[in-house]
């Protein structure tokens, strides 16, 4: 489909607000296929759990980057993150997860520091996106990130990708921009260039190469224009840029019920910054679908299709599968309340938030020289 087709994707997905309605017709109308179409071409040792559960559910592009895993052979992994808070959202660990899965495999990051993209979207000031920036970075180092075989850098210092945005802005038209994002400030729609660049800019330091960017649904639209503009014959006689690959995630819904974690609705949110007092707050409080009596729930069974607390155990906390099963299992017979359940994994995110606070902090050095000596340079 040409991106000067009119998409009616404003109530499927939005790219800056962080939502998506619909993933059936997000799939169809982006052109996602589905993961488990390409599963076969990684050894099961070489799967991450989640796209096991389907919470990786879908990828483009995805082939020329399995094959680079099998043959030992360079690709790339491209992310980045907006620094437009010094927090660390656990829905950005998603994302992170993903990250680190695919270097463990063979791959180079190319991390970015969206700067620019904070600035567009919400004003942010470039100074404070960079005190911002070494408090993510750090989350990041001690998440498992190895910065050896990392490349970071901010947009609003890396001239080939502000460069490589200003000649993709030369081939897009308003409509074809409306099509993809709906209506927005110029300034939005720039952003979206450089981004696009980013996800380039490996391919502009190495020449074609497989590259795979993680992202959650919401992000699909950028996923769409960058290979809309990558079949443009002008970047393909220019660059010879490959298709770059992407994989998407489901989004995790807020622990109060809602559709999404929502910084306006801070019971919903979970963060890596968490006091204990706050942390107990929001597990003991989450939204779980627990039956109105104890009764009911040893009778009826607990409902975890619908709990966030399973949703943190799927996404996060519980990696082994026989594990999770018998945690469902245990909820469906009503064998496990939801009380008891709560407690239990409280005090898993506990154990993990206090040996994360302890490398965040052995990781803070490197991370403000990442941030301000090495991109400087």
């Amino acid at each position: 489909m040409n991106s000067d087709d009119n998409i009616q994707n404003d109530s499927v997905v939005d790219a800056f607000g962080g939502s998506v309605t619909d993933y059936d017709r997000l799939m169809n109308e982006f052109g996602i296929r589905p993961i488990d179409e390409v599963l076969g071409l990684l050894p099961k040792s070489k799967r991450h759990y989640y796209m096991n559960r389907n919470i990786m559910f879908g990828h483009t592009s995805l082939e020329p980057v399995i094959e680079s895993i099998n043959k030992k052979k360079p690709f790339a992994i491209m992310t980045g993150i907006k620094p437009s808070s010094a927090e660390y959202h656990i829905g950005n660990l998603i994302t992170c997860n993903e990250v680190i899965y695919f270097q463990k495999l063979g791959g180079k990051v190319y991390f970015c520091i969206a700067d620019i993209e904070s600035y567009a979207d919400g004003r942010l000031p470039l100074d404070q996106a960079e005190q911002n920036a070494i408090e993510n970075v750090a989350d990041l180092i001690a998440l498992g990130l190895n910065l050896d075989k990392a490349y970071v850098y901010r947009q609003s210092h890396q001239m080939d990708v502000m460069r490589l945005g200003y000649l993709l802005s030369s081939h897009a038209t308003h409509n074809m921009m409306k099509s993809i994002y709906g209506e927005h400030r110029l300034g939005v729609y720039n952003a979206a260039f450089i981004q696009v660049a980013d996800i380039l800019l490996p391919q502009l330091h190495n020449g074609p190469l497989p590259t795979v960017t993680p992202i959650g649904a919401d992000q699909a639209p950028h996923a769409r224009l960058s290979h809309d503009f990558v079949r443009k014959k002008f970047f393909q006689d220019t660059y010879k840029f490959m298709l770059p690959g992407f994989t998407f995630h489901k989004l995790i819904q807020g622990l109060d019920g809602s559709d999404k974690m929502a910084k306006r609705n801070p019971m919903s949110v979970l963060t890596l910054f968490e006091s204990n007092k706050s942390l107990k707050k929001k597990i003991m409080n989450a939204f779980t679908g627990g039956r109105t009596t104890v009764e009911e729930q040893r009778e009826l069974g607990g409902q975890p299709k619908i709990c966030r607390i399973f949703d943190l155990y799927r996404y996060f906390f519980q990696s082994d599968e026989k594990k999770l099963k018998e945690i469902e299992g245990s909820c469906r017979k009503g064998e496990l309340l939801c009380g008891e359940d709560k407690k239990n994994l409280l005090g898993i995110i506990q154990e993990f938030m206090q040996a994360h606070e302890k490398k965040r902090q052995d990781a803070l050095p490197k991370a403000r020289e990442v941030v301000l000596e090495r991109l400087d340079g």
